[in-house]
């Protein structure tokens, strides 16, 4: 007996990262990690699927703060350099500090355009 609505058609499927958790305990504490969430996506004739894969954690030590990784343009997979994890950490941390400062100046400037 066939199976109910079956159809064959043009199939395609990948893995991509969907979302990455960074933890940065306190040094006492623990290993700073990056912890990378996979799914897997299917397409079947133009309808994307996406299904959980799992996790991949990669921790932050010093044993292996200079590797390095190639920095890989998203839209056309060229690469453009390389970075180490050491310069990972230090650029993370600056974007912080940066979105941080932008918010504690905007909480901090004075209301535009008050009507007396």
């Amino acid at each position: 007996m066939p199976d109910y609505n079956e159809q064959a058609g043009q199939y395609s499927s990948w893995t991509r990262c969907k979302y990455i958790g960074i933890d940065n305990p306190r040094p006492h504490l623990g290993v700073p990690a990056v912890t990378f969430v996979e799914e897997r996506c299917i397409n079947v004739d133009g309808e994307e699927v996406q299904r959980p894969l799992g996790n991949l954690v990669e921790p932050f030590t010093p044993e292996n703060a200079g590797e390095a990784f190639d920095l890989v343009d998203p839209e056309t997979g060229s690469v453009l350099g390389s970075m180490t994890y050491q310069g990972l950490y230090v650029a993370l941390a600056s974007a912080y500090l940066h979105v941080a400062t932008k918010r504690d100046q905007a909480q901090s400037a004075p209301p535009e355009n008050l009507a007396e």
